[in-house]
């Protein structure tokens, strides 16, 4: 099996100011799993990126701060960056910009925003436990500047790659849900095959140039991969969030 050091590394923009902070190589070294990239689906990513999610908030409230809350486009917006981050490992993009452009790209308005990138980590837990023990990232985790996040996996060669953005705005975005409620499609307090069933109809129904069978709140918390779509990767991602939540 092949090892690489775990890396983290930190970038907050405050307004109009960029502070970048410095990258720190995590204590331990991870082991990572001999997989193929092929073998690596989009859904188990996703997977990864919700308990991400969870992870950050059980943080959070454990010190007595309010919980994040999940937007689709910081999914769409880490989900983006976390594969960049495989091109090139940096707070730039390949393209020349800024990291957290890509927010800008997406049309959000903001006040702060954030950014956490992780590779080598081979499970949510091991990731936040790096970012958790780095003073850089943890203030992100931990701030009470952002309001929302996303976060994003990618894996190459390999290798996790794991993105965190963070925003505050102060706007009022209806879209926006605690981690927990990703997956719930129909908002009855738990995510199972019934949630998997109405993406798969929505997705049924929009394939063929139907109207969407589903309210937008509901797509909202059906979008779990950041493309911005409800379809049949949502409803695996969905499943196996139930099968994990079932054992």
């Amino acid at each position: 099996m092949k090892k690489t050091a775990a890396i983290l590394t930190s970038l907050v923009i405050a307004g109009m100011s960029c502070v970048p902070l410095a990258a720190s190589a995590a204590s331990s070294e991870f082991i990572v799993s001999p997989v193929s990239d092929e073998n690596v689906s989009a859904s188990d990513m996703s997977v990864f990126s919700v308990e991400v999610m969870k992870l950050v908030n059980k943080e959070r409230v454990s010190r007595g701060l309010p919980a994040y809350k999940v937007l689709p486009e910081l999914i769409r917006a880490a989900d983006i960056r976390a594969k960049e981050t495989v091109k090139l490992w940096d707070h730039t993009r390949p393209d020349g910009r800024g990291g957290l452009t890509v927010v800008d790209d997406l049309g959000l308005e903001w006040n702060a925003l954030g950014e956490n990138i992780a590779k080598g980590q081979t499970s949510p837990a091991s990731v936040m436990n790096g970012w958790m023990n780095s003073n850089d990232h943890r203030a992100s985790i931990l701030s009470r500047n952002f309001q929302y996040f996303g976060v994003g996996v990618a894996y190459s060669g390999g290798m996790y790659y794991w993105t965190q953005v963070f925003m505050g705005s102060s706007d009022n975005f209806p879209v926006a849900y605690y981690p927990e409620k990703y997956g719930d499609t129909n908002n009855d307090g738990k995510i199972d095959s019934i949630d998997a069933s109405l993406v798969l109809k929505e997705y049924a129904a929009t394939s063929v140039g139907k109207p969407y069978t589903l309210k937008s709140s509901e797509r909202a918390r059906s979008m779990l991969n950041g493309d911005n779509k409800v379809d049949s990767v949502d409803a695996s991602i969905i499943l196996k969030i139930y099968a994990k939540n079932s054992t």
